[in-house]
């Protein structure tokens, strides 16, 4: 045991880390305070309210706060709040595309259907901007919801793309007054001035939560130029590694809520799950089967590595070895 080749432990835990992506074993994940805290104010919000998404994070921790990001729009577009996109460095704008591509792509189960900003124009002057009334004469011109979908979303109503724009610590403070002001246009080239969602939520003091899903200090931010300035709610999403680090918000009251690497944002899939806001969990809860598959192999091996070191008579060995 003790002179295993380590290439067959290597092999074990490749092995153990595709294996559940295939077949989906489903280990349960137990929800925990900071997470539900989180939920249960998305939960709460209505049509008539906002949220900021901000991605804050680049490519290297997408693993652990893309899901986060994807978990909170969904529940947020199935009660009709309108979510920003937002991004405090151009390659998590990077991200904000790739988390909406991955909510409107038909492959994949709960996908919303996107109508762009100049599709639904001549809708948009006609006054028409009510979620049913909207949905109601998109269809009437013919547009069929595909099968599958949770439903339509419409750009510049539902959400706004609004990318990535430099000193963002000074954007956040620049959105408390007017959010317009430090994005005159989206990432698409559109005015926001003339999105309704940006008429009924013309600052950060109208909308209703920001959740900073942050690879690094930058969330803390959010607490600095919103929280404290004007009271905004703020919640966390952010790596495993970070998350101890920001318990004493919780304690403050600074946030509302955290979710702390895959495992928070596992938790959220199975909150969206058990309150039928989805149909399925999502990618985060099956990288838990892949988490915990790994760490029960290597539990296994350090287990059967001291039986076999005790067993043969080395820790005797070693310590005479230590005397001499």
């Amino acid at each position: 045991m003790l002179n295993i080749d380590r290439r067959w432990i290597f092999l074990a835990i490749g092995v153990v880390s595709i294996v559940p992506f295939l077949i989906g074993i489903g280990m349960p994940v137990s929800t925990t305070v900071e997470v539900e805290n989180i939920f249960d104010y998305v939960n709460e919000l209505g049509k008539d309210d906002a949220i900021f998404i901000s991605f804050d994070y680049a490519p290297g921790t997408q693993a652990e706060n893309t899901p986060m990001a994807i978990a909170v729009m969904r529940h947020a577009l199935h009660n009709d709040v309108s979510v920003f996109l937002t991004a405090n460095q151009p390659l998590g704008h990077g991200m904000a595309i790739g988390a909406l591509h991955y909510v409107t792509d038909p492959a994949i189960p709960d996908f919303y259907e996107s109508v762009s900003f100049e599709d639904w124009s001549a809708l948009r002057d006609a006054g028409i901007v009510d979620k049913d009334e909207l949905v109601s004469a998109w269809e009437s011109e013919g547009n069929v919801l595909p099968e599958g979908c949770s439903g339509w979303i419409f750009e510049g109503r539902d959400y706004a793309l609004l990318g990535y724009a430099p000193v963002f610590n000074l954007v956040i403070l620049g959105m408390t007054n007017s959010i317009e002001a430090q994005y005159p246009q989206d990432a698409h080239g559109n005015s926001t001035g003339e999105m309704p969602m940006l008429r009924d939520h013309k600052s950060l003091r109208e909308v209703d939560l920001a959740l900073s899903c942050s690879g690094s200090g930058a969330c803390v931010w959010w607490i600095t130029y919103a929280r404290e300035k004007i009271g905004m709610p703020v919640a966390f999403g952010v790596t495993a590694v970070m998350a101890t680090d920001y318990y004493p918000y919780i304690q403050s009251g600074q946030i509302i809520g955290q979710m702390g690497g895959l495992r928070g944002a596992a938790e959220y899939e199975v909150l969206l799950y058990e309150n039928g806001v989805t149909v399925t969990t999502g990618k985060a809860f099956t990288g838990m089967d892949v988490q915990s598959a790994a760490h029960l192999l290597i539990i296994f091996l350090i287990i059967m590595g001291n039986i076999a070191f005790f067993a043969g008579g080395f820790h005797k060995k070693t310590a005479l070895k230590g005397r001499g």
